[in-house]
C-alpha cells in the first residue's frame, strides 16, 4: 500500500504564490484608473455640473457669432442658426418663444427668439440677414431638443441669407471658435464677479463649486437682475 503523504502549503512556497497573486489581482484596478484617468475625471466633471472648456461642445465646421448664436450654410444655399453650446450650459433648460416667422425679413442682430426661464428671459438674435425659410418648432414644443443636440436637432431657424460672406467674415471657424469659446468661459467669470458685486446683496457662491470653479446652469439659480446685465453686458450682440 502506497503511503500517503499531507503536505502543508503554508510550510512550503505556496503562500508566496498567493500573495504575489494577491498582489496582482489588487494592481489591476489602480491600472484601470491611471489608464482611464481621463475619462474617470471628465466623468466627475459631469457629476458635479462644473463648466469647463472639457464639457463644451465645439464643432470646428460651423461660424460662431459673438453673441454665442451659430450658423452654417446647408448644400440649399439656406442657412440654419441656433445657440451655442456655452449659452446653453450657462443658461439651464428653458422654453423658446419665437418673434419672427416664415417670410420674415431680417436684418443681422435682429431678435428672432425669447428663451425663458421661470418668468426671466434673453434675447436671441439672428447672426445673418435674410428671409426666415422655416421655424423648427420641434424645439417649441420641447426645448431639451436644443440642449441635447444643440447643432443638429436643436437648430432654430433657417434663413436664406442676403449676404453670407460678408457677415460671416468676422465669426469663429475651426481653431479660432475654440480659442475663443475658452476666452469666453473666461469673459464670463469676469462678468459673474461684476454683476454679483453690484448686486451685493446676492452672496457670490451661489455660482461657485468648491475651489472656484464655475458650476452649469448657475443662471438658473440667480435673479432677474443678473439676467439682465448678462443680456447687456455679456452678449454681444452683432
Amino acid at each position: 500500500m502506497e503511503s500517503f503523504h499531507y503536505y502543508n502549503m503554508f510550510e512550503t512556497k505556496g503562500i508566496e504564490y498567493l500573495l504575489t497573486l494577491a498582489f496582482f489581482l489588487l494592481l489591476i484596478p489602480f491600472w484601470i484608473i491611471l489608464n482611464n484617468r481621463d475619462k474617470i475625471a471628465k466623468g466627475i466633471q459631469h457629476a458635479i455640473g462644473v463648466l469647463s472648456m472639457k464639457r463644451l461642445r465645439v464643432p470646428q465646421g460651423i461660424y460662431y457669432s459673438p453673441d454665442h448664436t451659430w450658423t452654417y450654410l446647408r448644400k440649399s444655399g439656406v442657412a440654419r442658426m441656433g445657440i451655442d453650446d456655452l449659452l446653453l450650459s450657462i443658461t439651464g433648460k428653458f422654453i423658446v418663444k419665437p418673434l419672427v416667422h416664415e417670410g420674415t425679413e431680417l436684418k443681422k442682430g435682429e431678435a428672432v427668439a425669447e428663451i425663458i426661464q421661470d418668468g426671466k428671459l434673453l434675447k436671441v438674435h439672428s447672426p445673418l440677414s435674410g428671409t426666415v425659410k422655416m421655424t423648427n418648432y420641434q424645439v417649441v414644443e420641447d426645448a431639451s431638443k436644443i440642449m441635447n443636440d444643440p447643432y443638429g436637432l436643436g437648430w432654430m431657424f433657417e434663413i436664406k441669407p442676403t449676404a453670407w460672406k460678408d457677415e460671416t467674415s468676422q465669426y469663429y471657424l475651426a481653431e479660432e471658435a475654440l480659442s475663443w469659446t475658452s476666452s469666453e468661459l473666461s469673459r464670463f467669470k469676469d462678468f459673474l464677479a461684476q454683476s454679483l458685486q453690484k448686486h451685493n446683496d446676492m452672496p457670490s457662491l451661489i455660482a461657485l463649486q468648491d475651489g472656484g470653479e464655475l458650476r452649469e446652469h448657475l443662471l438658473a439659480d440667480l435673479p432677474n437682475e443678473v439676467w439682465i446685465d448678462f443680456q447687456h453686458e455679456f452678449l454681444r450682440t452683432n
